[in-house]
């Protein structure tokens, strides 16, 4: 074994304050620091050099027992978890309504199983809550980390019983892995992110390190201060040049790796390493890397629970020093004494005992109300209906057939995907079709309540309904061509989406188009602007009590004639040019003077700050035919 790089190294800590550092500064401020999510895959690395350093050491002096190894790494990862989970689910009881807490113990339950990764993607989509509301989120990463461990140390001990090469081991794996990664960025990017198969290439490219250390290149000082220069510039690319609008990890996951991993061979004598990354602050910050990284996301989330959205930069500071502090806390209260103290292996059977014993009290909350907080209710409901999707798509589900397929693609029937389409009665052409993002799906149930005994359809796009985008223009083409559709109605959630059109692209001039060729079609036309986008979530309506803040409801009106003057103009012009097209009103549907409401009359309107839910639809349906009534005709 080479010394400088084996045994404990201050620059890996000092690579791992780094890590932390982005991830933190992203979740805090996004815009700013826009690639932190990056620092998740550094963790990766300097944990599959690591770890993997550790196992080869061991099995190289025939001391390696499976045993010790788990009973290390429960006594290294357990006891920070067990806190943070603990602590989730008492603030929880106190902050969180009745739905957002049993989904809470839910993640518990899959944090403490390490199973965060895959409950994460099956929420996503149909089941989906805004991830910046998910209180262990974070988790995810260390549900990959612990998979790949119960595989990884029984790899390399029968590889090693076989009298294989280890590298060998290693770079096949990480080949195999990285491969999967890069088909499933183009065909399924979520399962990309969560599969434990598609990310473990990233600890492996730690692992080909750990077994296959560079000698050559710590002896050559040049080489090595080289090495970790390019480590560094490619970390600091990943961090400017990578953004949660591309698709990752991809191909785009190997700067930050291939970074972390020149910063590592590079050896810990580099004017790098020795002065940047081993320098007094950041060694300290890189020792409570692991319970900082726990504490900081749950703090954020429930700031923002409270709060009804986001929180405003001085209490952000606030969190990040309070997180710091819980993590100093736990660091030297929790973590050493578990982790060094004596009597190891009873303390690493009581951190087991207790992660398993949170994760059957997060999976009673799920199923059965909560064990230690049987009702979880320190908040009354204030203005009854749905918040999230999941009330909302099912009856949807169960008030809609599937779409009529000689018209729409019949992949596009149900609930789930960039494309989905439904109708209110089965196996006939419909007379009205609802055409858009989900703007346009939010106002399928109140305009086929409204219009009962005439066949409504939706056809969800995610994007907006041109003419020439390649989910509309099929559509259009089947629209124009079908002579029992009378009328179409384009609506989607505009100020939103003018944020991804490309330069160049007018929305009036592509509205205008649309217009144009379904009037010529002889179809009625009707264009909907958009109900209010609120800035806060509907929870923050629904329910009062929340450590004494009041139900939420209301926002200025000016808020919204704002979002409005993003796109009315295009809107009302398109309209005008074309005419016996019509422009309805949504927008002021749901606002009286100078105030915009998501709830009335004791009933919430809105599932999330933009989405109607079946109250709101039925609203706001009955309000379009109020406004239109020849719809009926």
């Amino acid at each position: 074994m080479h010394p400088p790089l084996r045994g404990y190294r201050a620059d890996i800590d000092g690579l791992r304050a780094l890590a932390v550092a982005c991830v933190v500064a992203y979740h805090n401020f996004p815009k700013s620091a826009h690639g932190g999510f990056v620092g998740v895959d550094i963790f990766f690395v300097i944990s599959g050099f690591l770890i993997t350093s550790l196992i080869a050491e061991d099995i190289d002096r025939g001391r390696f027992r499976f045993r010790d190894f788990y009973a290390r790494r429960i006594r290294r990862i357990f006891p920070a978890l067990a806190v943070t989970l603990a602590a989730c689910l008492a603030v929880g009881a106190i902050v969180l309504d009745p739905s957002e807490y049993k989904a809470l113990g839910l993640h518990v339950a899959a944090g403490a199983g390490f199973l965060s990764n895959a409950l994460l993607w099956f929420e996503t989509g149909y089941f989906d809550e805004a991830a910046e509301f998910k209180p262990l989120l974070h988790l995810w990463s260390l549900a990959i980390e612990e998979q790949f461990y119960i595989i990884w140390p029984l790899a390399l001990y029968l590889c090693a019983r076989l009298r294989g090469p280890l590298w060998a081991l290693a770079v096949g794996f990480a080949a195999a892995s990285f491969a999967l990664n890069l088909y499933l960025s183009e065909v399924d990017r979520v399962a990309d992110f969560y599969f434990v198969f598609s990310r473990i290439w990233e600890l492996l490219i730690g692992a080909v390190l750990a077994l296959t250390i560079p000698y050559a290149l710590h002896a050559r000082t040049a080489l090595a201060n080289g090495a970790a220069a390019a480590g560094l510039a490619l970390v600091v690319a990943s961090l400017m040049l990578i953004d949660n609008t591309q698709p990752f990890p991809g191909w785009r996951a190997l700067a930050p790796t291939l970074g972390a991993t020149l910063l590592i061979a590079a050896g810990p004598h580099t004017l790098i390493n020795a002065h940047l990354f081993s320098n007094r602050l950041m060694v300290a910050l890189g020792k409570i890397s692991y319970p900082l990284y726990l504490w900081h996301w749950p703090l954020i989330v429930f700031a923002r629970i409270r709060e009804g959205g986001e929180v405003g930069p001085p209490l952000r500071w606030a969190l990040i020093a309070v997180a710091i502090g819980l993590s100093q806390l736990t660091y030297a209260y929790v973590e050493r004494p578990i982790r060094l103290g004596p009597g190891r292996a009873k303390r690493a059977a009581l951190a087991a005992a207790a992660i398993a014993a949170l994760g059957v009290v997060g999976l009673r909350d799920f199923r059965a109300g909560g064990l230690f907080f049987p009702k979880a209710t320190l908040v009354s409901v204030v203005n009854e209906g749905g918040v999230g999707n999941v009330d909302f798509n099912q009856y949807l589900a169960a008030h809609s057939a599937p779409c009529f397929s000689r018209l729409f693609p019949p992949f596009a029937n149900g609930q789930k995907g960039a494309l989905r389409c439904g109708q209110s009665i089965a196996g006939i052409p419909p007379e009205i079709v609802l055409l858009g993002d989900s703007h346009a799906e939010h106002l399928f149930i109140g305009v086929a309540e409204a219009l009962r005994g005439r066949n409504v359809s939706w056809y969800l796009g995610t994007a907006l309904p041109f003419l020439d985008d390649p989910l509309f223009a099929s559509i259009y083409t089947a629209l124009a061509a079908e002579p029992r559709v009378k009328t179409v109605i384009l609506s989607a959630f505009w100020s939103n989406r003018l944020r991804s059109l490309p330069k160049g692209v007018s929305l009036g001039a592509e509205m205008d188009r649309a217009v144009r060729f379904l009037r010529a079609a002889g179809k009625n036309v009707y264009v909907v602007n958009d109900v209010p986008d609120f800035p806060f979530r509907p929870a923050r309506c629904k329910y009062a009590g929340r450590l004494g803040v009041p139900a939420l409801c209301d926002e200025d009106v000016t808020a919204l004639e704002r979002q409005l003057g993003a796109y009315g103009g295009d809107l009302t012009a398109a309209v005008a040019a074309n005419p016996g097209a019509r422009l309805i009103d949504t927008a002021h549907m749901l606002c009286a003077g100078a105030v915009c409401s998501m709830a009335l009359d004791g009933k919430l309107l809105y599932r999330d700050g933009s989405h109607l839910n079946v109250n709101g639809s039925r609203l706001v349906g009955a309000k379009i035919l109020a406004a239109a009534p020849d719809l009926a005709d």
